[in-house]
């Protein structure tokens, strides 16, 4: 049984003379054309024979006999067919007479195949045009915040619009291609010539693959930072990550965790991380602690501290400012943003403090990295002030 080998095929289905060159310099190789697919064209592996090989596009798949009868006739073999066109062979010692091809048939299929790919361009251009509008629309009226970004709720029609821009490249280079084959089928153009696969081929290979890794990678964007999302029990001891732990500030040999538990889960000291396309490092935490030996403002309860903080490094730091001012609108739960005091201090571009009894709210930035951190406890602020440029000396910029 003959070795079957495969190779990719162009996806240029209209360069009919460079895949007829093609299959000739392939059967110089001893590597003979059978059979067409999607993706790959298959050979039988032989003698090097030279063959002559005449493509002819095709209504269907389908091939009446009557055509492969008048091929014969002319001295040609028919091989294999697919939705765009059938393929005959012949040894070129044979001289087989060119063969009886319908230009005016020819002709009208790519029209065809131009109406057709006329359309899909209208509709994914259509598709652009719409999504991009909303898109921009939408940012204008304010509907789209950092946060949701940060959270990827706008991450879906941002890649339905790659998507489009992506297929709308190769249907355009189609128009343009049928449009040029038309123009050779009435001029008779196409008649006895040859033409060059090799650039062509190559060619088309390259943007295929380019155009495949853009797709993979686009859709393995979401999939990743889905993967990426994590929560975890937020460790007794200091690890290093980019958060200002309770016992960091207490300074207190007595402090235990206070637990918080939900369906059977302790949600009391958490935190979660997740990646994004929009911020490198993201990390959400919560943290309860008590100390059963001292009082707090209420002499029948333990002082029972907490500390919860949201960290972002931006990728953009036209991002820092609207992050800054939706963090505040978040955590001010209907008081005035203005309740924060902007304090200066060197270890920060930006510090922002809230300061009410029992509670401290802090926003911190520098360079791309926004730390918020909400206090409960009777620790002074410049204590927590102090941690927190250590916690952001670790998000510095490269």
């Amino acid at each position: 049984m003959a070795e079957i080998v495969r190779r990719i095929r162009p996806g240029q289905y209209w360069r009919i003379k460079e895949h007829e060159s093609w299959f000739s310099d392939m059967s110089e190789q001893g590597l003979h054309f059978y059979e067409i697919g999607t993706y790959f064209a298959k050979f039988k592996k032989g003698d090097r024979k030279r063959m002559d090989y005449r493509l002819e596009l095709a209504k269907s798949k389908n091939i009446s006999n009557e055509k492969i009868r008048l091929y014969e006739e002319s001295g040609w073999d028919y091989i294999a067919s697919d939705r765009n066109f059938h393929v005959f062979a012949a040894p070129t010692e044979r001289k087989a007479n060119e063969p009886p091809i319908d230009r005016e048939e020819q002709i009208s299929i790519a029209k065809k195949d131009f109406n057709k790919a006329f359309f899909n361009f209208i509709v994914n251009l259509i598709a652009i045009i719409l999504i991009t509008t909303v898109f921009v629309k939408t940012i204008e009226n304010g509907n789209i915040t950092v946060l949701q970004l940060m959270d990827g709720y706008i991450l879906a029609p941002l890649l339905a619009l790659f998507v489009s821009f992506i297929q709308i490249i190769p249907i355009g280079k189609s128009l343009f291609g049928i449009n040029r084959l038309r123009y050779e089928l009435k001029a008779g153009l196409l008649d006895n010539q040859q033409k060059p696969w090799e650039n062509f081929y190559w060619s088309s290979i390259v943007f295929s693959f380019l155009l495949l890794v853009i797709t993979l990678t686009i859709l393995f964007i979401p999939i990743y930072q889905i993967w990426s999302m994590k929560t975890s029990p937020l460790p007794e001891e200091d690890t290093g990550l980019p958060i200002v732990r309770l016992a960091s500030i207490e300074n207190q040999p007595h402090l235990k965790r206070k637990p918080l538990y939900f369906e059977g889960e302790d949600l009391g000291s958490t935190y979660s991380s997740q990646w994004n396309i929009f911020a490198s490092v993201q990390y959400d935490s919560t943290e309860m602690g008590v100390i059963q030996e001292e009082e707090w403002y209420d002499p029948n309860h333990a002082y029972q501290p907490s500390i919860s903080s949201e960290v972002y490094k931006l990728r953009f730091h036209s991002h820092v400012s609207s992050l800054v001012n939706e963090l505040l609108i978040k955590h001010t739960y209907g008081s005035e943003p203005a309740s924060f005091k902007e304090r200066k201090h060197t270890a920060f571009d930006r510090l922002l403090i809230r300061d009410s009894s029992f509670q401290k709210d802090f926003l911190f930035v520098k360079d791309r990295s926004v730390m918020y951190i909400n206090y409960t406890g009777q620790v002074e602020e410049d204590v927590i002030i102090e941690k927190a440029a250590e916690k952001m000396a670790l998000l510095a910029d490269d």
